[in-house]
């Protein structure tokens, strides 16, 4: 090699030494600018992925809040209901079938013809909630009138709850007022309510009353007052009539294996219903006291006792008792009841003696049941809560079985105030039943009634019937 291929070669390497750490540090320097971009990248992409989640949350609870605000609808126990979400409105539709079938399988003494057949007993419809959440509506039309051939309303009126524990009621509605008659008919043991009852709430209670009322009730007490007025469908009348009901419950016991309780009903008629006016100063009225027994069956629903005509009263009346008590599945109740009628002592522009002086009657029954799968009818102040199967047919169940016995009286007789025809009696009955809850929608009952009364004069005289009904109810 010659030097100055040596110094050739000797200079090319020492360029090549001195150009490696620039070449090195411009490659970095691309490498880093790349990563940097990258990393910028990266930022922005995380930063929309935050706003996307921030908006998607935002979405969220929009969502669920529109959700939250739409109306609730449900159908629990079959009942559909539609409920606001402030829960400010609220209604619900309300059903009730009570069909029945039954035979009179013995006659003692009994001439006339007590028919048999089908009665539909009750076909309600209705409406019912709230508003503006203090004020509350219910309107219920009954399509049994007459065997189904006519209509009734049974229930228009509103009702102010804004009162703790509470409530004003103004329209047609059924008092509370007897234990039995505020217990509802889709709860009571027996196909239809002891005879002494009927007669007493017949006075001024009852269902499709129209009045106003106050009531207001706590853990252990019930306080009612009502002024009521006619029955809705009533005719021919040239003034309504006017009551004051009364009722007043105390539960004095109460634990986990049951409860008991006493209460008062009272009943008084400030004015009568007006049947005629026979003059300008002078109207005619009247009543009469009496009931089926035990059952309304048939075409004309037979009645063996009535009190008659009573011309010329002043107004009815009628007070008494009751107690309700279970123990666990066992429960018991009675009820004692004096109602009458006071009479204006002359017939009205003469000086002949009214024949009925203030005629007074009395009466009252006792009944008690078993429900032999365990459930309770449980005892409330003033009234008793249904039986609720806790094993229904079709959910691994045979749904709840209940035996129920009633004896009940009532003395329609007064000899003392002009009351003591061929019509009248003491009637007394028993009756048995058996009830099948289905389920909290169904229910099938069995009664058997044996009925005797005791005429003032002529033979006493005595029916026994058999009764099914079938109950549907949301």
């Amino acid at each position: 090699m010659t030097f100055k291929t040596s110094l050739l070669a000797g200079t090319m390497l020492g360029a090549a030494f001195i150009a490696a750490p620039a070449m090195a540090q411009s490659a970095g320097s691309a490498s880093q600018a790349q990563l940097d971009a990258l990393a910028q990248q990266i930022q922005a992409l995380q930063g929309q992925l935050t706003s996307l989640k921030d908006s998607v949350a935002k979405d969220k609870v929009a969502n669920e809040k529109k959700l939250a605000d739409l109306p609730k609808v449900t159908a629990d126990g079959g009942r559909m209901r539609v409920q606001t979400a402030d829960k400010k409105f609220d209604v619900a539709l309300r059903a009730r079938i009570h069909m029945d079938y039954g035979t009179w399988v013995h006659k003692d003494n009994f001439t006339t013809d007590a028919t048999d057949g089908f009665q539909l007993r009750r076909a309600f419809l209705g409406v019912a909630g709230t508003v503006y959440n203090d004020w509350g509506f219910e309107f219920t039309g009954n399509f049994a009138n007459d065997r189904g051939g006519a209509s009734q309303i049974q229930a228009a009126n509103i009702t102010y709850n804004g009162i703790k524990n509470s409530q004003v009621i103004l329209g047609v509605f059924q008092p509370k007022f007897t234990l039995d008659d505020s217990t509802s008919s889709n709860d009571i043991a027996f196909l239809e309510r002891a005879p002494i009852g009927n007669i007493v709430v017949g006075i001024g209670g009852s269902d499709s009353r129209t009045g106003v009322g106050i009531s207001t009730k706590g853990d252990n007490y019930f306080l009612a007052g009502y002024v009521t007025g006619n029955q809705t469908g009533t005719t021919g009348t040239i003034d309504d009539m006017v009551n004051l009901l009364g009722r007043a419950a105390y539960q004095f016991y109460s634990s986990n294996e049951g409860g008991a309780g006493i209460g008062v009903s009272g009943v008084y008629q400030v004015t009568p219903q007006a049947a005629a006016r026979t003059s300008a100063t002078q109207i005619t009225t009247s009543t009469s006291f009496g009931d089926r027994p035990g059952l309304r069956i048939g075409g004309n629903r037979t009645s063996l006792t009535s009190t008659g005509t009573i011309n010329q009263i002043e107004g009815q009346w009628a007070y008494g008792a009751d107690l309700g008590a279970n123990f666990k599945n066992f429960w018991v109740a009675g009820e004692y009841y004096v109602f009458g009628a006071d009479t204006e002592e002359r017939l009205p522009g003469t000086t002949t003696r009214n024949s009925f002086q203030d005629p007074e009657f009395d009466g009252y029954y006792v009944s008690a049941g078993y429900i032999l799968t365990g459930e309770r009818r449980s005892y409330k102040p003033g009234e008793w809560a249904g039986v609720k199967p806790a094993w229904p047919v079709g959910q691994n169940g045979f749904g709840a079985w209940e035996l129920a016995a009633r004896y009940s009286t009532v003395n329609l007789i007064d000899r003392a105030g002009g009351v003591a025809g061929s019509g009248t009696g003491e009637e007394k009955n028993w009756t048995i039943g058996v009830n099948w809850y289905v389920n909290n929608a169904i229910r099938f009952m069995l009664n058997y009634v044996n009925t005797t009364v005791e005429r003032p004069t002529g033979p006493d005289q005595g029916l026994d019937a058999v009764a099914l009904r079938m109950q549907f109810q949301f």
